[in-house]
């Protein structure tokens, strides 16, 4: 499990996730490769700072955005840019990448609290 500004990524395989980290992207991305559980996943949320991609290898993910649920599944790209409101649940387990860009930044998450009605 690693925790990135408060933000939890419980990607479980044998050891740590497998990172390309910034040193090799010149701080143009950073990506985890990993497994992850069946999840609610956070709240609604943004990241003012930085882009985040999904791409979905096995399983299946259910991307929420303010106006539509979007259902992702194998050899899915789901791409958030920042500050776009969204959460994600999964729905079956995931095997997959995360990526950040830029990979310099920091990775904040600013949760958000919708008006009902």
């Amino acid at each position: 499990m690693e925790t990135i500004s408060g933000a939890t990524f419980a990607f479980f395989q044998d050891g740590a996730p497998d990172l390309i980290e910034n040193d090799l992207t010149r701080g143009s991305y950073r990506v985890m490769v990993g497994q992850a559980p069946v999840s609610e996943g956070p709240p609604m949320h943004l990241h003012p700072h930085t882009d985040e991609g999904f791409y979905i290898a096995d399983g299946e993910v259910v991307f929420v955005f303010p106006d539509r649920e979007v259902v992702t599944g194998p050899n899915t790209f789901v791409f958030v840019p920042r500050r776009c409101v969204h959460t994600a649940r999964i729905t079956q387990r995931m095997r997959g990448l995360l990526i950040f860009s830029p990979g310099d930044a920091e990775h904040v998450t600013q949760p958000v609290e919708l008006a009902l009605g």
